[in-house]
């Protein structure tokens, strides 16, 4: 049963989903020099529902020792975090860190919940060389 999907119309009334950009992250390449590289597939737009994480997910998540802006978003289908032992750095989304502004990239941190048709994950605010 697909509890998430039953939920999403009452909660998309207070606060409405967000249509972002996603890239699955595909691994890295590594240059001659020994430099590596993260690669990703090519944005696909999904629907999400973007919330600000609680204090209750920053005490949970404090390993994750990095400071920034951090969000919890709820999306359909599945969405990878950092996976070291398959060599992949996490996924990106792109969104607005408010309504109004201009699009930005997040890294995918942790998957908080994941289930077969729904995920939910914290996501970090990342320096966007394409949006300064």
């Amino acid at each position: 049963m697909n509890l998430h999907g039953l939920v999403r119309g009452v909660v998309g009334a207070v606060n409405p989903d967000t249509v972002v950009q996603w890239q699955a992250s595909t691994g890295q390449t590594v240059a001659t020099g020994g430099k590596h590289t993260a690669t990703f597939a090519a944005a696909v737009p999904k629907k999400a529902n973007i919330q600000p994480v609680s204090t209750g997910d920053i005490k949970k998540y404090e390993f994750l020792q990095s400071q920034g802006i951090y969000r919890a978003v709820y999306l359909f289908g599945v969405v990878g975090a950092i996976d070291r032992l398959r060599r992949f750095g996490g996924d990106l989304l792109q969104f607005p860190a408010t309504k109004g502004d201009a699009s930005r990239t997040w890294l995918v941190k942790a998957v908080d919940e994941q289930w077969p048709d729904w995920c939910r994950v914290i996501v970090v605010g990342e320096l966007d060389p394409y949006n300064p």
